[in-house]
């Protein structure tokens, strides 16, 4: 009996796009039908689009007519990504100043994604900062992005805009969303107002977790689709400005400097010990060697006057 209803009302709700209606044999005669009458409750809410056009039904989800077309609007997110070049001795203060403007925002105007500041005591610093904020918000801020780098000597270098229509992706969840709370909410009262075998409770129970379990993540997933279309991402990049002679082209010839008196000190050094170390042997070595010298002119002088 309570298989019977739980099979009834799992084929008629749990594709939130099917037109189709979802029919089952029964097997148990009058007592299963009046088992699911007594089990279906009143039509879910519908959906809040243009017109009011999700009905559930009976086993029958209704929802031919919930297209882009019926809601009021496109559903659309926005995503923008600045670069911005800046001098090198403002870029960190900059960088900081945006992060404190979106912290400060009102009330969940403005969330901070990621910051990051690279090499901030270098000659080339550059930073990133990525933040979620409303629409009128990012609107403001990305107006005041040009004249402000203008001001401090920089430029922005792009800004690009992406738009994304969320429209059908919203509507097919929150409608999925529907069936599956309208089936939730069946079986609930199936599970409190049928009494049965211990196996069919169970069966129903098991159901129940499945489903409760696809409309917790349907939710999600249509609470993450809905912040992107009520909020904007914002990406900002920041490098420093490029000199036409980096600092670093002539570090060679400054180091060089540098160590010129040390190498001028080392050599000097070394000539001094050189001598410390030759001066026993000349004292040795120039008289012998001037001894030999004599001898040999001598010899030589001798050599010639007996010729």
């Amino acid at each position: 009996m309570v298989r019977m209803a739980l099979g009834v009302l799992a084929a008629g709700v749990l594709l939130a796009g099917c037109d189709q209606e979802a029919t089952r044999p029964s097997q148990g005669g009058a007592y299963n039908e009046q088992a699911m009458m007594e089990a279906t409750p009143a039509p879910a809410a519908p959906l809040r689009v243009a017109n009011d056009s999700i009905r559930v039904t009976g086993a029958r989800v209704d929802r031919a007519d919930v297209t882009p077309d019926a809601v009021e609007g496109p559903l659309l997110a926005y995503t923008y990504q600045t670069s911005l070049e800046l001098p090198a001795d403002v870029l960190g203060d900059t960088h900081a100043a945006h992060v404190e403007a979106c912290q400060s925002a009102a009330a969940n105007a403005c969330q901070v994604i990621r910051a990051q500041v690279n090499n901030a005591d270098g000659p080339r610093p550059s930073a990133h900062l990525q933040l979620r904020a409303a629409p009128d918000w990012i609107a403001d801020f990305r107006a005041g992005l040009e004249p402000q780098a203008e001001e401090l000597g920089g430029q922005v270098l792009s800004d690009q805009t992406s738009v994304e229509d969320l429209t059908t992706r919203i509507v097919d969840t929150a409608a999925r969303v529907e069936a599956q709370t309208t089936l939730r909410n069946r079986l609930q009262q199936l599970l409190e107002t049928r009494d049965g075998d211990l196996s069919d409770l169970l069966a129903v129970e098991r159901e129940l977790a499945s489903v409760q379990a696809d409309l917790d993540a349907q939710a999600s997933v249509l609470a993450a689709l809905r912040q992107r279309v009520d909020t904007s991402l914002l990406t900002l990049n920041y490098q420093a400005e490029r000199q036409v002679v980096e600092p670093e082209t002539f570090n060679p010839i400054g180091r060089a400097f540098k160590e010129m008196g040390d190498v001028f000190a080392n050599s000097v050094a070394s000539l001094i010990l050189f001598l410390a170390g030759a001066l026993p042997w000349l004292v040795i070595a120039v008289p012998v060697i001037s001894g030999v010298i004599i001898g040999f002119r001598r010899l030589l002088r001798k050599r010639k006057a007996a010729s």
